[in-house]
């Protein structure tokens, strides 16, 4: 894929997107990442139209090696990790052609135009891995969110075989199109680089200008890909946050589900369990407690995205927050202090009754044989 031959002008087409290749057992994770990794690239050189395989890890202190398990998450199984400090970095070359666009259904037969020539980026930035694919092609069809459609959907059919899957998190592709050009020479901008967004049905469109006076285009779209990889591991951060406070929510909300279910097949006086009631009500606080916690976390990056200068993604990061779910925690722990109480005024009304039963039962033993 070569730029313009000036090196100042061009356009590219960016698209964003979370997933990553991991092994397809449990047992490949436990494996250390100085192995998992070039397996991996061997996998991918072998899918059709790859070239330019490469990999970059480079240790959080010399000599670590952590397992592949510790370092990247895996979201088909709910696993969550991060890379901290170690730096992991997988990227290639895809060359499309119309016979393995075919071979992913009638959808993609159709296309006039596609991007054939596609660079990838698959870093693991903090928290998820963000894949970054982007072509200089000028194309209506040629967007980014159409490369990182074809890419994901080809290595999926393509490694559906082997001992490697593509672990998504959605959505991916990110619901935008990002698009860079190099800003006309003697345009008014003081900027090095600026941004506007247009909200449309389907894809958003994220226009990029940059400056291309004192840096070449090619410098400037590697700078503008840094920051998009940054921006989406904080939106992606979000997904996952939210993702991970709802299954909490859906955990404590069936364990309180089996409770009431358990206590409609009971009889007899002493149904319920002051106990039983009582692991419930600390179930909701542990999980409010959770909950709150993964929000604080998200908040800092929410705040990076509200104050900063350049938000190639910031728009969506903000609305994507604003729409955090609200869990009915209060609603649920009056209904548990309702069965408690309910608990109780049975269990009182039972001993008083006993207390009678047995108080006469005595009385009437006493003048019987007195």
């Amino acid at each position: 894929m070569a730029a313009p031959s000036d090196g100042r002008s061009g356009s590219a087409q960016v698209g964003l997107a979370c997933f990553h290749i991991v092994p397809r057992e449990a047992a490949g994770h436990d494996a250390p990442v100085s192995q998992v990794l070039p397996a991996v690239a061997a996998a991918l050189a072998d899918v059709p139209g790859v070239s330019d395989v490469g990999t970059v890890f480079t240790a959080e202190r010399e000599g670590a090696d952590p397992a592949f398990r510790d370092l990247a998450p895996w979201f088909a199984k709910g696993r969550a990790a991060a890379p901290d400090s170690h730096d992991v970095e997988l990227s290639f070359r895809l060359a499309m052609d119309r016979d393995n666009l075919a071979a992913l259904g009638p959808l993609y037969r159709g296309l006039g135009r596609w991007p054939r020539d596609i660079r990838v980026d698959l870093s693991y930035e903090r928290a998820v891995p963000v894949v970054t694919a982007w072509s200089l092609e000028r194309s209506d069809e040629a967007t980014g969110t159409t490369a990182i459609d074809i890419l994901r959907r080809h290595l999926e059919r393509c490694l559906s075989g082997s001992s490697f899957m593509v672990d998504v998190l959605e959505p991916s592709p990110f619901p935008a199109d990002l698009r860079i050009a190099a800003r006309p020479e003697g345009a008014a901008d003081e900027q090095l680089v600026a941004v506007s967004l247009r909200v449309q049905p389907g894809f958003d469109v994220i226009d990029v200008s940059v400056d291309t006076q004192d840096a070449s285009f090619e410098a400037m779209v590697d700078h503008v890909l840094y920051q998009a990889r940054l921006e989406a591991d904080d939106y992606y951060s979000v997904m996952l946050g939210m993702a991970e406070t709802e299954r909490l929510w859906d955990t404590a909300v069936e364990r309180f589900d089996a409770f009431v279910a358990g206590e409609r097949r009971r009889t007899g006086w002493l149904r319920g369990s002051s106990g039983a009631i009582r692991d419930l009500m600390l179930d909701f606080v542990e999980t409010k407690a959770a909950v709150l916690a993964a929000w604080h976390d998200l908040e800092g990056r929410v705040e990076k995205a509200r104050n900063s200068d350049v938000g190639l993604l910031s728009a969506h990061i903000l609305a994507r927050y604003e729409r955090l779910p609200s869990f009915p925690f209060d609603e649920y722990m009056r209904m548990l202090d309702f069965l408690e109480g309910r608990r109780s005024q049975r269990s009182d009304a039972q001993i008083a009754i006993i207390s009678a039963v047995i108080g006469g039962l005595i009385g009437s033993l006493y003048v019987l044989f007195y």
